[in-house]
């Protein structure tokens, strides 16, 4: 097929909530390619975050139990956080996160890439890494509202609690895909280097 795809384009954009820095909420008139106007095609913006997939030195998983007000109940999670510091990049901003909620450093990162939240909404971008060789080196301190217990899983006990439901967020489970599943990730790879 020789016909191109072409993006929509904005004609207007009301914002209709400002929750800053949290979220704004507004309201697109867009036209499509094939000249159709649509008046209210609703955007969510919230700041972009990192997720980190942290393995310890002796091969053991990083992860965090804690409670999610999302789907309302403890669950486990990676470590991560909002890119708030202006000039800082998704790298330096998951360096601190990890030392912040973990007390620990990494040897080696791998950049899995930037992810859209919401196809059409926008939402969020989620910086996905995955940080090896990580030793604790100070306790954690992140500041936080959330009340944390950190947890040393095998791969197989973690893919056994994503198989009883224990993650419940979808950039988690999409992380755990990613670094566990070797024909995703190579791919993932190529994309992105």
């Amino acid at each position: 097929m020789t016909d191109e795809l072409k993006p929509w384009r904005v004609l207007e954009s009301r914002e209709l909530l400002d929750a800053s820095p949290w979220m704004t909420v507004s309201a697109d008139r867009v036209e499509l390619p094939d000249g159709r106007v649509v008046d209210n095609f609703y955007q969510l913006r919230q700041p972009a975050f990192v997720c980190i997939f942290p393995e310890m030195e002796d091969g053991r998983v990083l992860a965090m139990r804690q409670y999610r007000h999302g789907p309302k109940r403890v669950c486990l999670t990676f470590p991560g956080g909002h890119m708030d510091k202006p000039g800082e990049g998704p790298l330096e901003t998951a360096k601190r996160e990890l030392m912040e909620e973990t007390g620990c450093v990494a040897e080696r990162w791998t950049d899995l890439g930037v992810y859209t939240m919401y196809a059409n909404a926008g939402g969020a971008t989620s910086h996905m890494f995955h940080a090896t060789g990580c030793r604790r080196v100070a306790e954690p301190d992140s500041g936080d509202l959330e009340e944390t217990r950190i947890e040393l899983l095998t791969r197989p006990e973690l893919l056994a609690a994503a198989g009883r439901g224990e993650i419940a967020l979808m950039t988690q489970i999409t992380l755990l895909a990613m670094v566990t599943s070797p024909e995703l990730l190579a791919a993932i790879g190529k994309a992105a280097g």
